[in-house]
């Protein structure tokens, strides 16, 4: 299972950038070669053969991944920035800014294949978007993003975490997509899953190497609130590797959450479905969900549909598209959101990603008269570093 981070997601580039990679590599030769066993990297466990192909794997040739050991302890550093410049249109206004997406670190230790620990930090906003309060008017702050101890104790085939632990849809799709510098998923931007929880869960492989299940046990609230209720949230995940012989990065996934959130444990249930696949020059992917409970009002049915495609081309280029749905309140079938996202991409050597997107948000039926309004046209130039 991979924790989303587009830096560290970010595909190895291969042809033309190939020979910038080897000069990166012997430049910062101190970064150590992965064992032929491939590694979690999120606390250095092995990986099963489904998640190995589908999900990128540190190695010499990628910056930023360090790693190294002391005695029968394995350690391991990454991390990536995102600096963002957005010229935005919203209520006939023209806005432009400088951000500061994204600060992520993490860093684990594991012990030969047995258990290992991971902390990762990031950064965010002490207060909404266009807030007047929070610490220091509106600082950026860090916050536990992960931290979780693992333990794989028949080698690939059982994992337990317990702890802030991810959630387990969304890396795939950011491992997919590869782009986290441009934002957050549709799943994540649009509410209707969270980066991870406190609680706990088990993963088992399928015999033949055809997937994984797992079960996760966890509070409901995410990662920016306490416990608010006494329920609490039971997911369960399917993954299959239908043509795990030809096209192993290919992954079908099914998805099902009972939970609640809030003081008045409203409902917050999710059924989700679709493929992904993340092939090293290709990535693509579609998933769809059906939610009972939405924006913390729990008698409401919403649906959401997220699809993208990512292709590699020479000279170290690599396109990028994206479309997500929105239907908030599914009884009124015209009121929809729809967000397009396109952009190219240009990997430096090493340590860097430059990105130039347009992102548009497009309301559609009674969501067009909401105020304030959603419609919105951003164009956005960013550098993505990996640490």
């Amino acid at each position: 299972m991979k924790i989303i981070l587009s830096g560290i997601g970010r595909q190895r580039q291969e042809g033309w950038c190939w020979p910038l990679f080897l000069l990166a590599v012997v430049l910062l030769g101190w970064i150590k070669e992965v064992p032929a066993h491939p590694t979690r990297l999120e606390t250095g466990l092995p990986y099963s053969a489904e998640a190995r192909a589908a999900l990128p794997i540190p190695s010499a040739a990628t910056p930023g991944q360090l790693q190294g050991g002391i005695g029968p302890l394995r350690l391991g550093l990454f991390g990536d920035l995102f600096a963002t410049y957005r010229l935005a249109s919203r209520q006939d206004q023209l806005f432009h800014e400088f951000e500061l997406s994204r600060i992520q670190l993490s860093g684990w230790v594991s012990y030969e294949e047995l258990a290992g620990v991971n902390i990762t930090v990031d950064t965010v906003r002490s207060s909404s978007s266009r807030s007047y309060f929070g610490v220091d008017g509106d600082a950026i702050l860090p916050r536990l993003k992960w931290a979780f101890a693992e333990t794989t104790p028949w080698k690939h085939y059982l994992s337990l975490r317990a702890g802030i632990v991810p959630d387990l849809l969304l890396q795939y799709a950011e491992a997919s997509w590869g782009f986290r510098v441009q934002g957050p998923t549709g799943l994540e931007r649009d509410g209707l899953f969270t980066p991870g929880d406190l609680g706990a869960w088990v993963e088992a492989a399928l015999p033949g190497q055809l997937g994984s299940v797992a079960l996760q046990l966890g509070n409901g609230e995410g990662i920016s609130l306490r416990e608010q209720n006494n329920g609490k949230n039971l997911t369960a995940a399917l993954r299959v590797a239908p043509l795990r012989a030809r096209a192993p990065d290919l992954l079908l996934h099914a998805l099902f959450r009972d939970g609640s959130i809030g003081a008045g444990s409203a409902a917050d249930r999710r059924v989700s479905g679709g493929l992904t696949y993340a092939g090293a020059r290709l990535g693509l992917g579609a998933i769809a969900t059906a939610a009972l409970g939405y924006r913390g009002i729990g008698d409401r049915w919403a649906a959401h549909l997220t699809t993208w495609l990512r292709g590699e081309l020479p000279a170290c280029f690599a396109l990028l598209g994206r479309a997500d749905v929105l239907w908030p309140d599914v009884s009124q079938r015209d009121a929809v959101q729809l967000r397009l996202i396109g952009g190219l991409a240009y990997s430096l050597p090493a340590l860097m990603r430059l990105l130039i997107s347009y992102e548009g948000t497009l309301p559609f039926g009674s969501l067009s008269a909401q105020v304030p309004a959603i419609t919105e046209h951003a164009f956005l130039v960013q550098a993505e570093v990996r640490l």
